[in-house]
C-alpha cells in the first residue's frame, strides 16, 4: 500500500460551518504555525473570537479579553477541535493519508473522539468529521 504525504499548510485562513448535533454556525478559522483562531459570523455570537495555542484559550469580542486553560474546557470548541486535528496531523511520523476520489483522507484520535479529515487534490481541505459524535465542519470554498 502506497503512502501519500500531501502538503498541510502551516497557515491556513477559510470560512467553515460547524454543525454540532443541531446547532450550525458560521466561522472564519486562521490558522498559525502557533494557534488556531476562530471568529464567529453567524449567531449572537457574532464577532466573537476564540484563539487556541495547545495550552490557552483566549476569548475576545469588543473590548473584552478573557483567557482560560483550554484543556480543562468544552472540547467541542472549534478552536480547540481544529487545533488538535492539525497538531495531530503535524506530530505523527508515519502520516499515511489515504487516497480517495477528489483527495485524501487523514484519520485520527483527539480529545472530542476520533476524527476523519478530508483533503482536496489541490491541498486545501474539504471537510472534519467525529466518528462517535454528532460534529462537523464544513470547509467553504
Amino acid at each position: 500500500m502506497k503512502n501519500y504525504t500531501p502538503e498541510i499548510p502551516l497557515t491556513l485562513e477559510q470560512n467553515v460551518r460547524v454543525t454540532s448535533g443541531d446547532f450550525v454556525y458560521d466561522c472564519k478559522i486562521c490558522k498559525t504555525e502557533e494557534d488556531v483562531s476562530v471568529t464567529v459570523l453567524s449567531t449572537l455570537a457574532a464577532g466573537m473570537t476564540m484563539t487556541y495555542n495547545g495550552d490557552k484559550l483566549s476569548f475576545s469580542y469588543c473590548d473584552f479579553l478573557y483567557d482560560i486553560d483550554g484543556k480543562n474546557y468544552e472540547n467541542k470548541n472549534p478552536a480547540i477541535v481544529l487545533y488538535e486535528v492539525f497538531d495531530y496531523i503535524n506530530s505523527i511520523e508515519q502520516l499515511n493519508a489515504k487516497k480517495i476520489d477528489g483527495g485524501f483522507k487523514y484519520e485520527g484520535k483527539i480529545s472530542l473522539g476520533d476524527f476523519i479529515l478530508i483533503q482536496n487534490d489541490d491541498n486545501s481541505f474539504s471537510n472534519l468529521t467525529m466518528r462517535n459524535i454528532d460534529y462537523k465542519v464544513e470547509f467553504i470554498h
